[in-house]
């Protein structure tokens, strides 16, 4: 558990050189880049100021500093302090070093495929702490999945998240579906598949939502392996990447997905697949791979 720091807004304003540097933004605000002493060390920080103007401004600041301040696990962002002084509502966080998991999805050499699986599989284990404490993140895409130096996956963007009490749900939210763990299950499925097929693969181009429907679909008709960029699909082992799709697919099952626990040993599974497969010196996955002509400008586009 977390011992926070509440800074004084001053000491904020000297952090950020008075908020001089933005280095990301959400839904709930801008997102500064600052220095801190700590220990006598500078240490490198992201500062979230809340946007004043949202009118749940005060839950969601509520929700994230209780929910980080009581929980740690290699794959979250660490929190440090917080700021809530003159209508200012602020969040100071470890920075992460390499930004968000959106940023690196279209590059095959950076991202390769065994990285991928070990990214995955610290969301996964994160999130099955999360659901082991009652807690369901509510918010997990690939802005809230952030990288370290290490390419470590770090899961942040609490403000909407939601502890289930003791006596459970109200049935109301059971039937929606949106205060369940199903919830987060089905967003990591969208994760896996942006993983597996680079995030515009399946977004529609009207309002970039993600097409859960055309993603299973493409699996249900043997065609998933198509959107994957050649460069990744290469390095895939067949086995691995049967494992990791289906269980993509499974966890959009809105009626019967996985447990989080269930997906983390899946995953795993893959994992273990592929590096024997690496360590062996194999050469490519074993699934032809047939482009229609349609398709190949498509491709080519979407994976630069």
């Amino acid at each position: 558990m977390s011992t926070l720091r509440n800074f004084p807004l001053e000491d904020i304003n000297s952090v950020t050189n008075n908020f001089a540097s933005v280095i990301g933004e959400g839904f709930l605000g801008k997102i500064y880049e600052g220095q801190l002493s700590r220990r006598g060390e500078s240490i490198d920080v992201a500062v979230r100021r809340l946007d004043t103007s949202f009118c749940l401004q005060e839950v969601a600041f509520d929700k994230e500093i209780s929910v980080l301040s009581q929980i740690e696990h290699p794959n979250i962002v660490t929190i440090i302090g917080y700021c809530y002084e003159k209508n200012e509502m602020l969040i100071v966080s470890e920075r992460v070093a390499r930004g968000s998991l959106k940023w690196h999805l279209s590059d095959p050499k950076v991202l390769t495929w065994e990285r991928r699986l070990q990214i995955s599989i610290g969301v996964v284990s994160a999130l099955s702490y999360l659901h082991n404490f009652s807690v369901i993140h509510h918010n997990i895409n690939c802005d809230s999945i952030l990288l370290d130096e290490n390419w470590e996956a770090k899961i942040s963007g609490f403000e909407y998240s939601m502890t289930i009490p003791a006596g459970g749900l109200d049935l109301a939210y059971e039937k929606l579906g949106t205060g369940t763990y199903k919830s987060d299950v089905f967003s990591i499925g969208i994760v896996l598949f942006e993983l597996l097929c680079k995030r515009e693969a399946f977004h529609s181009e009207v309002d970039g939502s993600f097409q859960a429907s055309s993603a299973m679909f493409q699996y249900e008709n043997g065609k998933l392996h198509e959107y994957v960029a050649p460069g990744l699909y290469s390095q895939m082992d067949k086995k691995s990447f049967n494992i990791f799709s289906k269980t993509a697919y499974n966890c959009l099952n809105r009626r019967a997905p996985p447990t989080m626990n269930q997906v983390l040993e899946r995953l795993e599974r893959a994992l273990k697949v592929q590096q024997k497969h690496e360590n062996n010196g194999h050469s490519t996955i074993a699934v032809e791979r047939k482009i229609p002509d349609s398709m190949k400008l498509k491709v080519t586009c979407s994976f630069v």
